[in-house]
């Protein structure tokens, strides 16, 4: 059996859940439009979930990084966050990337304060999109 490539341009299907009509996506919007990587971390660095993400590194109260597993092409990726308190009364905290050489094509790093002091977060949520390598 030889493997080879398909090349297309249009994914072309039919909604028979909603409206039985045929519905078509141009490939690049796929490629380029949808997220290459996310991650869902938990108090003190540790990654709940993810992908693309193969670890987080604990740098110290409220500092760490995402590793990616694929490496974005460029450093040129959007970012996306959001975070929860698990209760507590830090409510009021912000994301803010770390230093230039934690953000890199192979890895994104975050500072988390309230106000001006770092904090680990309870819960913490990132989405990357951008060009992969």
């Amino acid at each position: 059996m030889a493997n080879g490539t398909i090349a297309f341009d249009t994914l072309t299907t039919s909604d028979s859940v909603k409206s039985g009509t045929e519905k078509s996506i141009d490939t690049s919007y796929i490629f380029n439009g949808v997220l290459k990587a996310w991650s869902q971390v938990k108090v003190h660095s540790t990654l709940g979930d993810s992908f693309n993400v193969a670890s987080v590194t604990d740098n110290g109260t409220g500092q760490s990084n995402d590793n990616f597993t694929n490496a974005f092409a460029n450093t040129d990726y959007c970012i996306t966050y959001g975070s929860r308190d698990g209760g507590g009364t830090n409510d009021d905290r912000i994301v803010v990337s770390g230093s230039s050489e934690q953000f890199t094509t192979s890895k994104y790093g975050v500072y988390f304060m309230t106000s001006t002091t770092l904090n680990d977060a309870d819960f913490l949520f990132l989405q990357y999109v951008g060009e992969l390598a």
